[in-house]
This record gives structure tokens, C-alpha cells and sequence, in this order.
């Protein structure tokens, strides 16, 4: 039952496409479950949306820069510790929210005066984030990476400070960082939250101790109510990067001054006094490496493949969790997989509708998709607040949709390809191969219609003798039987000689020669074929065949050839005097029984190889003039096993004979 179903076309068609939609969803609701295209083809979807729609810059924070021109002020790197109590000194009096250091104090310095005056200073602030970081990951999951060991500042550093910040940076795959560590996990359990997440939460009057993760966010109690962070299996919160990397402070004449950048000051002119306060107060304050091209510590970001220096990412990150918006990498399961079920369905649809045509049209769908998540991306995430996570559309999941649009039209174009070939393969049954490629030639280019053009064409008909007393004796299925068996053998004879058959009627047959295609010497191809196709048919009446035999009638000349019938159904023919001379030569008075007769205009192309018989200028019926026929009994090395002799009268005047 479904071998029969399954060898109708359409209902194939129908199950194999069916076939494929449902597998390419399976495959792709499995590449979703895995999220096998997370770290490829999604996250590059990822940073184009982060470039096309960056954040706004609000004035919130300002970075601190361990820059060349601080290195060459001082004229040492590393900085000595004073250094950095000087600029907290000077930091004081223009009241900054945080000061957040990325910088590690994990070790005393050659000078204890120093780490003295640092430790008076930061206590003296009251609120400063210092440094630390987890060393050697040991586990990833439960929302948190594990340490197998930590850096933490020196004891009397970590007594003054207000917190601390954990400031491990975590690569994708691609080395890109797209994520800021909320919470890390000691050896010992003990938790550490991020120095971004820190410095924010002091900003935010939050209660880190109090904070807690349910399913996948991060929940840190304020004042004014749950804050609500996404946050993944490792730990990490999404960051949406507000600008491409600041300009260097060396490059820079006055600090600031670029619009979408986050301000960035030399930490020189910190410690001199020498940077405006609005440029501080009130402001979260992050103090690391930037503008400096001691410390090679920039990473790349999702902004167009930039670097960013450690304390910018950070910087981003918690603008992030002021302005409430985390880009998330992909939408959600169902609703990923419901738009990759639609694409495919449309795609699918298109591309057996129209083919190749579907297809374009099916990209141009999916090319309108992109644009339009992009578009909602940016129209979700325009304004200076956001509304917490927003979902980049997962276009990374449904770009496949068009590898199996591409799988499905070359299965179709198999399938047209072989209904092709079995239409022209039936096609040809019924006409003649170079009619039927006429056909298909001028079907594609738009000019199948009625109508002929004039050529020179040679034309035979065949004539069977004794066809009314053969039949009386046969049934109508055996007649028909040997009829297609002598048929099907001078077929084979004419596509020989590059004839073309042009119809069958009763017990005739019409050959040309030189339409439509042309055929060089087509009348000496044609007498070849005629005495080609008598000693076959004799043969075959010696092998025990009925007693058939045909006379061959055989002119050359002028008639339009073409399309003849109606818009609705037309047949290939000739017309004209030439095809009418040549039906009647088939009289039985001219080509006789196993004789192949042709007139003086297909003679005198023939050339001198031959043998014949002249049999006169005889007057046949439908035309006043006389026509001079011959009969051929050889030319070049093929000739008439059974050749009449001259008629014994000469003959004046032939029977109606031949083609009706």
C-alpha cells in the first residue's frame, strides 16, 4: 500500500518534504536543547545585536587609569603604594559613591611606610572595593566557578577596605568576554561576589549577605526592592557593553570629552588635584589598568571585535546592573523553536510552490527576520533604563532553516528532473525525438505556436500492398500486432538515417527528411533508408512473418513546415506539392510490391552510384503535370534484395494510391 502511495509523485513529494521539515526540526530542537550553536553561530548574532544597538553612556561612573602618562609622572611600574594613597586622599574631599580597585594587593611591598599610608587610606575612605580573585577553576555549575585556591589582599588592606571584588575574568570559547562574574566559590565554599556586583550593590544600599539565586537570577535585596540579575550555571551575568573602548588618555586633551565613551581620567592628575569634581562626585569609581602599554591586560569584547582593558569590562558591567538591562543570548526554548518551525514551514512551502524562486523568496524571509530582530533589539533596549533581561533574537538556531530549504530544492529539481525525462520519454512514443526536442526548445523560449517556415525537404511515404485482404483473415488485435512489429522495425531504420516520422495512418507511414532538424544529403539518406528498411522487411517475411510488404514512394522539394492544428492541440507536419507527389508515388503502379520509387527532383540529388529504372513521366492524381518517375533498385553498397523488372507497359497513368 505505501509502495503504491509512494510512487505517485505529488504524494512522494508531499511525505519526503514532510520528512524533512520533521527532521530538520528535530535536529534543530536538539541543537537547542544541547546549545550547540551558543558559542558559534548564536554568539556571533549575540555581538552584532551588542554593536548595532550599544547602550547609553550615563554619567555614573568614571575609570581611574594606571595610564603611560601616570607610569611617566612617576617613572616606575609598578605604581608604589603611596601613589594610590595620595589619589584616595584626593579622591575624599569630592565625595565619590565607590571607589572599586582593579588592582591586586596581594602581596606587601619593599616599603611598609607605604602600605601603612595605603592602609590608613583606605580605611580612611571607608568606601573602598579592593581586588581579589579565585586561582585554578575546579567546578563549573550551580550558578557559581569554584577555586581550588584565592588571592586575597594582605591583611591590614583587608581589614581597612569596605569589601572586596572578585576580579577573574572568564572567556568564552572564542576568547571573547561576554559575561562578569556575580559569585565565585573558595575551597572552602566560602562565596565572593564580583567586583562590578560589589561595587554596584554599595552603590545601591544592597544587602550582598542576603542575596540569593533562584533558577537562573541572581535576587539582591535594596531599599527599594528586589534587584533581579540574570545570571548562568558558571556564575556569570550577561554584560551589555554601553560603547566601543575609550579613547586613550594620551590621545585626549581634555578628559571626558567624547560623547557614547565612558570618562576615563589619568590617575596623575587624580593625585595632583588636577581633575574637575563633577567629573567624581557622586560617581562609582573603578582604578585599574587603561591607556597603558606596560600591561597587556584588554580582552575582546562583543563591540566589533575591539579590545577592552579589565576595568572598562568592568566599568560595563556595572552600568549593566544601574540600568537594569542584561542582553541575554537567545530567546527562549519554545519560542526559538516555534520560529524555527515557521521558517521552515514557509521555506518549505516557497521552495515546491516555485522552486528556485522559493527559495530567493524564502531568503528574502529570512532576511527580513533578521532585520527585524534586530530592530525589536534595539527598540527593547533604547532609553537610558532598561527593563531588566532582553532577549537576542536566536537567529543563530534559525539560519539552518535554509540548509534544509537547500536540501529540499535539490530533491525537487531531482524529482522535476526525472518527470522530465519520463515525459520526454512518453513524449517520444509519439513523436519523433527531433520533434519532440523542437518542441521542448521552442516551448522554453516562448515561441510554441501555430505557424511553419519554408524548407527543402524529402518526404516518403509507405504504402502497404494487400493490406484489405491481409486484414479479412486476422483478428483486429493480431493485425494491430503485426502492424507494430514491422512499424517498430522501420522506426528503428529511419532514426538510422536521421529521419524524422511524422505519422502513422492505418497502414501508412509519412518520414522527412531535413525538418526539423536539418540533414545533410537528406534525399540519398532518404532512398538509403527506403531500400534499408525493404530488405529488412523482406527478411523479416522470410523468417516466417506475415505476408507484408510496402512500396516506398519518395520526393524532394519545397513545403512549409511547422505547427499545424489548433492553440489547443497541434502536430508537427509539412504541407505543400512536394508532400502530396510524394504520397501518391505509393501507387501500386508505380512503387510496386518491395520497390521504392522516387521522382526525377529526388533523382537528380542522388548522384551516379545507383541503379533505377526509369518508369516514365506518368500522370498522377491532383496534379496537371506529368511526373517523372524511377525506380531504385541501388545506391552506393545498399540495394533491393528483390528488384521488379521495367513494367512490361509503360505506365501513363497511376491509381489513386498512397496517403488519404
Amino acid at each position: 500500500m505505501l509502495s503504491r502511495l509512494l510512487a505517485k509523485r505529488q504524494t512522494r513529494q508531499r511525505v519526503v518534504i514532510a520528512g524533512l521539515a520533521a527532521l530538520a526540526l528535530l535536529i534543530g530542537s536538539g541543537a537547542l536543547f544541547t546549545e550547540a550553536l551558543d558559542t558559534t553561530l548564536q554568539t556571533a548574532v549575540y555581538d552584532r545585536a551588542i554593536t548595532n544597538s550599544p547602550a547609553v553612556v550615563r554619567n555614573q561612573i568614571t575609570i581611574v587609569a594606571i595610564d603611560d602618562l601616570t607610569v611617566k609622572q612617576y617613572n616606575v611600574y609598578p605604581l608604589p603604594r603611596r601613589v594610590y594613597a595620595e589619589m584616595l586622599r584626593a579622591l575624599k574631599p569630592l565625595n565619590p559613591f565607590v571607589v572599586a580597585f582593579d588592582v591586586s594587593f596581594y602581596d606587601k611591598s619593599a616599603s611598609p611606610e607605604d602600605d601603612a599610608m595605603l592602609a590608613a587610606a583606605i580605611k580612611d575612605a571607608g568606601n573602598v572595593i579592593l581586588a581579589m580573585q579565585g586561582v585554578a577553576e575546579t567546578a563549573i555549575g550551580d550558578h557559581r566557578t569554584k577555586y581550588a585556591s584565592l588571592q586575597l589582599p594582605i591583611p591590614e588592606f583587608r581589614s581597612a577596605a569596605a569589601a572586596l571584588g572578585a576580579v577573574d575574568i572568564k572567556q568564552d570559547p572564542d576568547h571573547v568576554v561576554r559575561d562578569s562574574q556575580l559569585v565565585i566559590e573558595g575551597p572552602n565554599g566560602e562565596r565572593y561576589f564580583g567586583l562590578p556586583l560589589a561595587a554596584a550593590a554599595m552603590r545601591l544600599k544592597g544587602d550582598l549577605a542576603s542575596s540569593r539565586i533562584e533558577n537562573d537570577r541572581f535576587i539582591l535585596p535594596t531599599p527599594a526592592g528586589d534587584h533581579v540579575m540574570p545570571i548562568n550555571r558558571a556564575g556569570g551575568m550577561p554584560v551589555y557593553y554601553a560603547s566601543a573602548p575609550a579613547t586613550p588618555t594620551s590621545v585626549l586633551k581634555t578628559p571626558c570629552s567624547v560623547d557614547g565613551e565612558f570618562c576615563v581620567v589619568s590617575l596623575k592628575d587624580v593625585a595632583a588635584g588636577n581633575v574637575p569634581k563633577n567629573l567624581i562626585t557622586g560617581r562609582t569609581i573603578f582604578v585599574g589598568a587603561h591607556s597603558i602599554s606596560a600591561v597587556p591586560d584588554d580582552y575582546p569584547v562583543p563591540n566589533a571585535g575591539l579590545k577592552m582593558y579589565g576595568v572598562e569590562i568592568w566599568a560595563n558591567a556595572a552600568q549593566s546592573i544601574f540600568t537594569n538591562r542584561y542582553p541575554v543570548l537567545k530567546q527562549g526554548f519554545f519560542t526559538t523553536l516555534l520560529w524555527m518551525l515557521a521558517l521552515t514551514a514557509i521555506g518549505m512551502f516557497l521552495v515546491v510552490r516555485w522552486h528556485l524562486r522559493g527559495l530567493l523568496l524564502s531568503l528574502g524571509a529570512m532576511l527580513a527576520y533578521i532585520f527585524a530582530g534586530y530592530v525589536l533589539f534595539g527598540l527593547q533596549t533604547s532609553g537610558d533604563v532598561g527593563n531588566g533581561p532582553v532577549e537576542v533574537p536566536s537567529i543563530g538556531y534559525v539560519i539552518p532553516s535554509a540548509f534544509w530549504w537547500v536540501i529540499a530544492l535539490g530533491y525537487v529539481l531531482v524529482e522535476e528532473r526525472r518527470a522530465v525525462a519520463r515525459t520526454q520519454s512518453t513524449f517520444g512514443r509519439f513523436v519523433t525525438p527531433s520533434v519532440a526536442r523542437t518542441i521542448l526548445e521552442k516551448e522554453e523560449a516562448g515561441q510554441l505556436g501555430l505557424g511553419g517556415e519554408e524548407r527543402t525537404v524529402t518526404v516518403l511515404f509507405g504504402d502497404i500492398r494487400g493490406f484489405t485482404t491481409m486484414s479479412e483473415g486476422m483478428t483486429p488485435a493480431t493485425l494491430l500486432e503485426h502492424l507494430n512489429r514491422y512499424f517498430d522495425g522501420m522506426v528503428e531504420v529511419v532514426n538510422r538515417y536521421e529521419g524524422t516520422v511524422n505519422k502513422y495512418n492505418g497502414d501508412n507511414i509519412m518520414v522527412i527528411w531535413n525538418a526539423p532538424i536539418e540533414v545533410k544529403d537528406h534525399a540519398r539518406k532518404a532512398v538509403e533508408c527506403a531500400l534499408e528498411m525493404q530488405k529488412w522487411i523482406q527478411s523479416e517475411r522470410e523468417k516466417g512473418g506475415p505476408d507484408v510488404s510496402f512500396g516506398f514512394g519518395i520526393n524532394s522539394g519545397p513545403v512549409v513546415a511547422g505547427f499545424l492544428g489548433a492553440k489547443g492541440r497541434m502536430e508537427y507536419t509539412v504541407i505543400g506539392d512536394t508532400a502530396n507527389v510524394a504520397s501518391r508515388l505509393t501507387s501500386s503502379d508505380i512503387a510496386r510490391r518491395d520497390q521504392v520509387a522516387c521522382s526525377a527532383e529526388t533523382l537528380a540529388m542522388l548522384g551516379s552510384d545507383m541503379e533505377k529504372v526509369d518508369l516514365g513521366a506518368i500522370q498522377v492524381k491532383g496534379r496537371a503535370e506529368t511526373v517523372r518517375c524511377y525506380q531504385i533498385n541501388r545506391i552506393g553498397a545498399t540495394a533491393n534484395p528483390k528488384p521488379a523488372p521495367a513494367p512490361e507497359v509503360a505506365i501513363t497513368k497511376a491509381a489513386v494510391a498512397g496517403y488519404h
